[in-house]
């Protein structure tokens, strides 16, 4: 994110992810690292009738998905 946006300072990491998302379990299984971008946006009533997603939260989150996948480690 600090490539893809010049994120300063650099965003905090906590390995946690709200909801039933069982990222320890898999963490441990496979014994790599795991990351969960998420890409909506605060208010979007998730699971809800109106659900919503606003384009801008998209690309960037586009935007980030690229730079980590395309990023050497």
């Amino acid at each position: 994110m600090v490539e893809a946006f010049g994120a300063k300072p650099a965003p905090i990491r906590i390995r946690m992810m709200g909801g039933t998302v069982p990222t320890a379990e898999i963490v441990d299984a496979l014994q790599v690292p795991f990351d969960i971008v998420p890409l909506v946006n605060a208010d979007n009533n998730q699971h809800t009738a109106n659900e919503n997603m606003r384009m801008g939260n998209y690309i960037n989150g586009v935007r980030t998905l690229y730079s980590l996948v395309t990023s050497p480690l």
